[in-house]
């Protein structure tokens, strides 16, 4: 029975990481078109190039902290073993981990250094093995442009 559970949990896991793994690549595919794009465009201009008028640069995007630009996290249950920690707030935050320290050993594919936009989550996976129990808790950190950011966020029971 042991085996055949960490079997599964071991599949979960394999699973998420999956999922991950072509979210990246998709996401890799997506900035090649577009500097693809960009160089075409380039080639295209490149016989009568005039260098343009600078453009405003727009502020970087708020990392937490509160007001219009604030991150605030939520985990959810996927399945039995699963779990993804959600940004339900209006910001992007970057460098997010979550912080293995008092999960006991019982946490995979702990996110590390991910960048979550706003409605977005990062997947991980996490059972009790051993007599150890899943945490009621999980503490995650992120920061980004100089400012550091953790937010201890509840556990959903199953």
């Amino acid at each position: 029975m042991d085996a055949q559970r960490q079997a599964r949990i071991g599949r979960e896991a394999n699973e998420i990481s999956h999922r991950q793994a072509e979210a990246a690549e998709r996401r890799a595919r997506a900035v090649e078109e577009a500097l693809a794009s960009a160089l075409r465009l380039l080639g295209e201009r490149a016989p009568s190039l005039e260098l343009p008028e600078m453009v405003e640069m727009p502020e970087m995007p708020e990392v937490g902290g509160g007001g219009p630009g604030e991150v605030r996290w939520e985990d959810g249950r996927l399945g039995r073993y699963g779990f993804e920690l959600r940004n339900v707030g209006s910001a992007t935050a970057f460098g997010v981990r979550v912080d293995p320290d008092g999960l006991g050993g019982v946490a995979r594919n702990l996110p590390e250094d991910a960048t979550v936009r706003p409605g977005e989550g990062v997947r991980f996976v996490m059972a009790a093995t051993f007599g150890r129990r899943v945490p009621g808790e999980v503490r995650v950190r992120w920061g980004g442009y100089g400012r550091a950011e953790a937010q201890v966020v509840a556990v959903p029971a199953g």
